[in-house]
């Protein structure tokens, strides 16, 4: 259930360092910079201080698609609905916890010997948190790890590790090798006089500590930009030159399609005298405009890209926009040096519904497609992928809300913008 890749940097929550400020506002910030991994640890809340904490923190989770569990209080994890909770040895049993979150729920569980960490990769744990490896800030009585130990715990067990205890930007190079997945840190973040900014600069060491080079594919409009109302308006806008009413699917059948395509069904089924070449043009024209003063981008799409580009990835673009759409969006933007690349559909002998089409811009960028993140909000566009063997990354937007549910079950990882 728990990838090694979303241990890289663990965040736990301390409210003790915020000196009043939002823990909400601290976590937005927290995850907006790169943060792949969130713990609700609040050792003076109450149970029901933790819950209303878990419910608020949940959408933001959900948001920028970073698994969400709570620490020790398992009836805690059950009503906020969280991904799942973190169990020390002292806590809830594992078998308790399970029963009461279910099987599609994470367990983390704590493990500070080989014989602990066995034990819980025996019962089902979804990873273990092992330490502390430089001592610890949070809890004094926490017992020094040493590296020959972290070592052999570490590689007792097939699932993902994290090390924990006294970790920092300064010394978290010194556990490359270790064969931990990552690192979990308190007061590395929530103590920093900028947490947003202690948590990009963990993220990008983290990608050289532990090899974390990343490639993507990503999709443009309704997945980095918030592009799909202006282009259903634009067809609208077309069509009703000529015609007096639309159907009642028009919006369903046209936001699915490429120009071409677009422009067979206003001939073939409403009648509309017009060619892909006229049609793509006035498109074009138009969306132009909005491409170049006011398409907004998805929420934390900007710090995603900017940020993988900083750690060195890889990332291309491939679109059914035409490229002048494209170039006019990113350019304002500010984010057009962060792609090696950019393809369109009109640039190769597929569009999103074939598989190969994913196959061979991989090709071109030199991916492979296991290795490769695709992020996409179109159900087509994600089958496509899934069966090109990439893994996908579903950004929710609101024209796909009707699969969304199919294209959950597809995807590897989600991020949903909603605010509800």
């Amino acid at each position: 259930m728990i990838r090694k890749e979303q241990l890289r940097l663990y965040a736990i929550t301390d409210t003790s360092w915020l000196n009043g400020a939002s823990l909400i506002d601290v976590v937005e910030n927290v995850l907006k910079n790169g943060a792949t991994f969130l713990q609700l640890r609040e050792k003076n809340a109450t149970h029901e201080e933790i819950v209303a904490k878990a419910k608020a923190i949940k959408p933001i989770a959900r948001k920028y698609g970073v698994p969400f569990v709570i620490d020790d209080d398992v009836q805690a994890a059950l009503e906020a609905d969280a991904d799942g909770v973190h169990i020390g040895q002292s806590d809830t049993d594992y078998m308790t916890a399970r029963s009461i979150l279910g099987d599609n729920k994470i367990i983390g569980m704590t493990a500070k010997t080989v014989e602990q960490a066995k034990e819980a990769e025996r019962l089902g744990a979804d990873y273990i948190g092992t330490g502390a490896v430089f001592g610890s800030s949070t809890k004094k009585d926490a017992v020094f790890m040493p590296r020959e130990r972290l070592i052999e715990v570490a590689g007792s067990v097939n699932i993902p590790v994290v090390a924990i205890g006294g970790i920092d930007y300064d010394n978290c190079g010194e556990l490359a090798g270790t064969g931990i997945d990552g690192i979990a840190v308190v007061s590395a973040i929530f103590a920093a006089d900028d947490p947003g900014l202690a948590t990009k600069e963990l993220y990008l060491k983290t990608g050289r500590v532990f090899n974390y080079h990343r490639d993507f594919i990503f999709d443009m409009d309704g997945t980095i930009l918030d592009s799909m109302p202006f282009w259903r308006n634009v067809s609208k806008e077309y069509a009703m030159q000529y015609v007096d009413k639309l159907p009642d699917d028009f919006d369903e059948r046209t936001y699915v399609m490429d120009l071409d395509e677009c422009s067979a069904y206003f001939r073939d089924e409403l009648g509309i005298n017009t060619d892909a070449t006229t049609m793509r043009q006035t498109a074009v024209d138009i969306m132009t405009r909005h491409y170049s003063t006011d398409i907004p981008a998805k929420d934390g799409m900007l710090e995603l890209i900017r940020r993988e580009h900083e750690a060195g990835s890889d990332m291309c673009i491939f679109t059914s926009s035409d490229r002048s759409c494209v170039d006019a969006a990113l350019n304002r933007l500010g984010i057009a040096d962060c792609f090696n690349n950019i393809f369109t559909v009109y640039d190769i002998p597929y569009n999103k519904k074939n598989p190969e089409s994913y196959k061979l811009i991989a090709e071109k960028m030199h991916f492979k497609p296991e290795d490769t993140w695709v992020y996409e909000d179109v159900l087509h566009g994600i089958e496509s992928a899934r069966q090109g063997g990439f893994k996908i990354c579903a950004v929710y937007d609101e024209d796909s809300k009707k699969h969304w549910n199919e294209i959950c079950a597809l995807a590897d990882e989600i991020r949903d913008i909603r605010n509800d």
